[in-house]
């Protein structure tokens, strides 16, 4: 099996490298601006020089009149010399040199070819080769006081002085680069030490390991996962998550898309801002039923995203509250039984006491009473469960010691789905068990349930003479897990609102201290034609 290098050892080449390269780039850089610099402050000097000598009273003369050469040629020597450069020459119009660091060259014709310019008038820098080899020359006319040209002056400064001065320049770089060299040397252990300590030490393909470990995980599980970061954009999203998404009809590839866009009803950003999880949440997302768990995730101390994972409940609360219902259902004929046992019971004693008169009055109050509060139940009430239900609970909330009166302002219709009858159940058991409560501890116990059928809407009122609530309170009972009764309670109004919204209804609530509460429902209802069975 072939080794390969480890993490930290590649990472060390391979920024030493990046080290090496951005320094010979930079070092070549630095150099061609150097020697461009310096070749133009070399200019700058012949040309200068050359101006200076041009210009000095006398040099014209003496070309002039070919008096006081030798002085001229004392003063190129001493500028020569002072200004350092290689040569000043001057020559006549027919580039014969007056002048010349070598005396033996005085009198003969320049060299190079690059001076005819001047000789028309143009201040002109070139670099040729003469007699003292290859340099950087200058040229400027030389004109009398006439303001005609009578020759040209030539300042030359040599090439290898030029190269000796950018290397004298570049000095300082060369220690540069090798201190530079040195620092991205130790610099490159330190950041693939670091590298390697951010990995938690562990080699890349261990990574690739953990990675589809992870994955496979997080695709075989049947909760759907959701991963944001700390801004609330979605990070990751698992094969269950986007299977949950296409029920819901949202997009299916929600990666890098705020959450809330994706999903209003997630508090996953309120989650990153508390840094408190919230757990077995039920929320509705275009008819799919769904029970959340959102939790923060921190690393190090900092709060860097949130995690939330959900899954399908909509099977799993039909049969809750269908089991709900049923309850309802066992708590109204237990209180029906009860009743009638009572009942019983004092038949049973006139009879045994032969009071046959007071029994015989005694049957008949039953029977008018029962008439009075089921006939119109039994005739209005096409749903057997629902009316059974009413009268159940008419006769449980009497055993409680309190009054319903329910009041049917039409004929009410069976629904055309039975589920709608369950929720019906749900709704109206929670409500008149809420109303309960609230009289239970009042002088005057009266609970008014009002029902109306019309234009294939069903409005439900339940109004109680309880103690009322305040407005803080009004704005809170429909949020899970909160009430005024004590722990472990606050969950029949936020399952009814649940429902009314499974049912695509709309419930008011008004109350008023020590004036009572009544709940307003209005509810989508399509009714079972006459012929259906």
């Amino acid at each position: 099996m072939k080794k390969t290098l480890k993490l930290q050892t590649r990472l060390t080449i391979f920024v030493c490298i990046v080290v090496l390269i951005a320094l010979c780039i930079t070092f070549f850089t630095i150099s061609v601006q150097t020697a461009d610099r310096v070749k133009e402050e070399e200019r700058t000097t012949a040309l200068r020089t050359a101006k200076l000598v041009a210009e000095t009273p006398g040099v014209a003369q003496a070309l002039q009149t070919r008096k006081g050469l030798k002085e001229l040629r004392d003063y190129t020597l001493d500028v020569q010399h002072t200004t350092g450069t290689e040569f000043v020459v001057v020559m006549d119009m027919n580039s014969i040199r007056l002048t010349h660091p070598d005396a033996n060259k005085i009198g003969k014709k320049f060299t190079g070819g690059d001076e005819q310019p001047a000789m028309h008038g143009h201040i002109k820098t070139s670099t040729s080769a003469g007699t003292l080899g290859k340099s950087m020359r200058a040229f400027v006319p030389i004109y009398g006081k006439d303001k005609k040209q009578v020759g040209v002056v030539s300042v030359g400064i040599s090439l290898n002085k030029i190269q000796d001065v950018v290397s004298h320049s570049l000095r300082p770089l060369y220690f540069i680069i090798c201190v530079s060299i040195f620092v991205g040397v130790i610099g490159a252990v330190i950041v693939a030490r670091t590298v390697k300590n951010i990995m938690y030490g562990l080699e890349p393909y261990e990574i690739a390991t953990l990675l589809e470990e992870r994955s496979a995980m997080l695709e075989s599980t049947k909760e759907g996962i959701l991963a944001v970061d700390a801004r609330g954009k979605i990070k990751l999203a698992n094969a269950e998550a986007k299977r949950l998404f296409i029920k819901m009809g949202i997009p299916t590839n929600p990666v890098d898309q705020d959450v809330n866009d994706i999903l209003p009803k997630s508090r996953l950003k309120q989650v990153i801002e508390t840094k408190k999880p919230l757990q077995d949440r039920d929320i509705r997302i275009n008819g799919l039923e769904l029970v959340f768990n959102e939790v923060p995730i921190h690393l190090k101390g900092q709060t860097v995203g949130a995690i939330a994972t959900f899954r399908d409940k909509t099977e799993v609360k039909h049969l809750a509250e269908q089991l709900s219902g049923v309850k309802m259902y066992a708590n109204a004929l237990r209180a029906q039984s009860h009743e009638f046992m009572n009942k019983l019971h004092v038949i049973l004693g006139l009879v045994q006491l032969k009071e046959y008169d007071d029994l015989g009055t005694y049957i008949k109050d039953i029977a008018i009473q029962q008439k009075t509060e089921t006939s119109e139940i039994i005739s209005d009430v096409k749903s057997p469960v629902l009316a059974g239900f009413l009268l159940g609970k008419q006769s449980y909330i009497r055993e409680q010691g309190a009054d319903l009166d329910i009041q049917l302002g039409s004929l009410i219709p069976n629904a055309a789905d039975p589920a709608v009858i369950h929720e019906l159940i749900t709704i109206i058991g929670n409500l008149l068990n809420n109303a309960l409560d609230a009289v239970a501890q009042m002088p005057k116990k009266n609970i008014t349930c009002s029902m109306r059928f019309q234009d294939r809407q069903l409005n439900i009122e339940i109004t109680d003479t309880g103690a009322g609530m305040s407005a803080e309170d009004q704005t809170r009972i429909f949020e899970q897990g909160y009430s005024t009764k004590g722990t472990n309670r606050g969950f029949g109004l936020y399952f009814t609102q649940q429902a009314t919204e499974n049912l695509k209804g709309h419930m008011i609530v008004t109350s008023e201290k020590n004036e009572g509460t009544t709940f307003s429902l209005r509810i989508p209802y399509e009714p079972k034609e006459e012929n259906d069975d």
